[in-house]
């Protein structure tokens, strides 16, 4: 309800004394408060018309009515409504040039209009105003649970929520920072400010932040239903165990990290999971700085995982102890998974490695190669191949068998490992023997004598290229 529908009600008879087409006319009232006082301001709220027959101001001088309507005009008040023939048979002029200078709108109540019917009549209305929010909101509420279960990502959500109000609508997380944003951004200095808290439980709690939209706007009784609708597409969207996620998306990552899996049951899998099995993918891993806290880390996935699902049609994730995981199809733009998430999240302490795409059956070894992947800050690509992944395709048991025969006079003569370790460290650093002393630090010489041992318990020469690259090949199949 405005200042302006009291004008428009022919039975009250309210006429308008200050300035006509006055732009605070549109503003909302909250209430109706009567008041005789010198100084009513301390129990008046913002928004609320005042009704006052102005029984305690009698006074002529000019300065006296302007320090009267200045209160008033710092609660602020919507109107003034001031009730004639009982006390004043005209409206003082003071009165009338005051609330024009300080922009309040001045209301002449006639003498045969009680009062009690005219507080009686703004009550009436706000509340009929009130069931009218409140309807609308669980209209939208409604609207949204729809577009919620058919699995659009939040910022559609969102979007349908700022159309409504008319305002810029963004999903905070409990570190204050913009998950998702939706609705034309407000550049006026003058534009309001909301927050309203999502429910939840006594951990992580989310928040609305409402900028502009239309003004007297209860936006409590509006937003209150879609809050809690938010906050259950928050709890399905961003944690690993709801029904978005897990079961099926769970099966899936288990199937693909058993070497016995078959590639049927991995797609059978991947359809129940909401993929198609028939079109690639992409293979997204997120990882924090270990020394981050968990719950830091949480948050950085539930950002990229907010923001992931306003640019692919399927977005699927699983946390492991030092990484989440995310499988994605059907990218809405060309700029790939990784960039359009260094546009989104600090990298400064965030560690993304990205597959580009894959088919299903070669997930697998990717899901494991990039498993392997030590945390480093930035954007990195995985290789097409590592030694690893071939390492790991090759199941055969005589395969195993003999590379395990292959190492095995080095166990033989030396059971502590030692040997076996200093091979490793050897043929990961090409023979270098600098790097080699710095990773297992000891001397140059003692190096030379470890390796002429292995030399001759193998039988090999490691200077020889083939011969690197078979016990290379034959340590990562004794460790698979």
């Amino acid at each position: 309800m405005r200042v302006r529908d009291l004008l428009d009600d022919d039975v009250l008879g309210v006429e308008l004394r200050s300035i006509p087409d006055h732009p605070h006319l549109d503003l909302p009232i909250s209430g109706c408060a009567q008041s005789e006082l010198m100084d009513p301001t301390p129990f008046l709220q913002r928004g609320e018309l005042m009704v006052t027959t102005g029984m305690a101001l009698h006074f002529e001088d000019h300065r006296t009515w302007e320090a009267y309507v200045e209160r008033l005009a710092t609660v602020p008040i919507s109107g003034l409504a001031f009730s004639l023939g009982r006390i004043h048979g005209t409206l003082p002029d003071g009165l009338v040039k005051a609330c024009d200078q300080q922009g309040i709108p001045l209301l002449e109540l006639p003498a045969d209009l009680p009062l009690l019917q005219f507080s009686r009549h703004i009550w009436q209305e706000l509340a009929a105003q009130r069931y009218e929010i409140v309807r609308a909101g669980w209209e939208l509420a409604d609207e949204c649970t729809r577009l919620a279960t058919h699995g659009v990502p939040i910022v559609a959500v969102l979007q349908r929520i700022a159309d409504a109000i008319d305002a810029h609508v963004s999903l905070m997380d409990p570190a204050d920072f913009p998950l998702a944003s939706a609705g034309t951004p407000v550049t006026k200095s003058s534009a309001t400010t909301t927050a309203l808290a999502l429910p939840g439980g006594s951990g992580a709690r989310f928040a609305l932040r409402i900028r502009g939209g239309a003004e007297g706007q209860f936006l409590q009784p509006l937003l209150g239903p879609v809050a809690a609708v938010l906050a259950m597409q928050l709890s399905y969207t961003l944690a690993a165990s709801s029904p978005l996620h897990s079961p099926a998306a769970a099966r899936l990552v288990e199937t693909m990290l058993d070497d016995a899996a078959s590639t049927d049951a991995l797609r059978a899998l991947a359809e129940s999971a909401g993929f198609d099995a028939d079109a690639s993918c992409q293979l997204l891993t997120l990882s924090s700085d270990p020394s981050a806290s968990t719950a830091n880390a949480r948050l950085v996935a539930w950002r990229a995982q907010v923001h992931l699902e306003s640019h692919f049609g399927v977005v699927r994730f699983f946390e492991h102890p030092e990484r989440t995981v995310f499988l994605l199809q059907q990218p809405d733009t060309g700029d790939g998974a990784a960039h359009s998430l260094a546009a989104a999240i600090d990298l400064a302490d965030v560690g993304v490695v990205h597959s580009g795409d894959r088919s299903w059956d070669e997930l697998p070894l990717v899901l494991r190669m990039a498993m392997r992947q030590s945390h480093a800050a930035g954007i990195r690509t995985l290789p097409a191949l590592d030694l690893a992944s071939i390492a790991q395709s090759l199941p055969s048991p005589g395969l195993a068998s003999l590379a395990g025969r292959i190492i095995a006079p080095l166990d033989d003569a030396d059971p502590t490992g030692v040997l076996t370790e200093t091979l490793e460290a050897y043929l990961r650093n090409s023979g270098a023997a600098r790097a080699i002393g710095d990773e297992l630090f000891i001397h140059r010489n003692t190096l030379a004598y470890r390796v002429r041992r292995i030399e001759t318990l193998l039988g090999v020469d490691l200077q020889d290229g083939e011969t690197r690259a078979t016990l290379l090949l034959a340590l990562h199949i004794v460790s698979a």
